[in-house]
């Protein structure tokens, strides 16, 4: 008999491209378009699309460069990383998210805005140099950030929640409202549909999401037992 467990260790990514992976570039989704950003890793059901008006999603696989618009879509139990090329930024697009990638280039500065439309991100991106942007974008909040790393969620209920672990964020509520606020590190903010803003300390579940957010390879181990084979499904850094 064969039971399955769930467990999910907490080990951090490992960044940077392997030896070699440079090298083995997919095509570009779109190559009328400025590569912005290529995939990392993938694990299980991981899709993209051009663009929100592209019928059909199409498998992402290792290695293949999102250009300005984008999509990338991640199943029940999946992931994906994503590196932005001028490395200034690491994503890892939790299950059941939907992210849009944008970017424009001014002379050798990278402006990028990733899109979430919903689910969680969970991010590391380093400090921008002077006069470059790195945005958050969700239908109803923009946050700009420098060098930070976190995560960000976005329900279905139009919640937007970002914690962080570091850096600063400056937000701005997109709805007729408006509204802003900066959120530091250490600390989680809740703006609901409504626009009102929540600050606190970040709580153990937030801790929870950060360490969780930065896991990026799923493996298995098996053990035998007197009762059976039992089916041991973790997270651990990247090869």
């Amino acid at each position: 008999m064969k039971r399955k467990v769930f467990i999910l260790l907490i080990v951090p990514l490992l960044l940077g491209f392997k030896s070699g992976e440079v090298d083995n570039l997919r095509k570009p989704a779109d190559d009328t378009k400025e590569i912005i950003a290529l995939i990392k890793k993938v694990f299980n059901n991981v899709t993209f699309r051009l663009t929100e008006k592209e019928s059909d999603w199409q498998e992402a696989k290792i290695g293949l460069p999102l250009s300005d618009g984008n999509e990338l879509r991640t199943g029940t139990k999946s992931l994906a990383v994503v590196l932005f090329k001028d490395g200034s930024g690491i994503l890892r697009v939790r299950e059941n998210s939907i992210l849009h990638i944008y970017g424009t280039s001014e002379g050798r500065k990278l402006n990028k805005d990733a899109f979430i439309q919903r689910g969680m991100i969970g991010f590391d991106v380093n400090k921008q140099a002077e006069g470059e942007e790195f945005r958050f974008t969700t239908p109803t909040v923009v946050a700009s950030i420098r060098g930070t790393n976190g995560f960000l969620e976005f329900d279905e209920d139009s919640t937007f929640t970002m914690s962080l672990e570091s850096g600063m964020a400056d937000l701005s509520f997109r709805g007729p409202q408006g509204g802003t606020g900066q959120l530091n590190e250490g600390n989680t903010v809740v703006i609901t549909s409504d626009g009102n803003f929540q600050f606190r300390n970040q709580n153990q579940e937030d801790l929870n999401k950060i360490n969780m957010s930065k896991q990026a390879t799923l493996k298995k181990i098996y053990i035998e037992t007197e009762e059976g084979t039992i089916e041991i499904e973790y997270y651990a850094p990247e090869e």
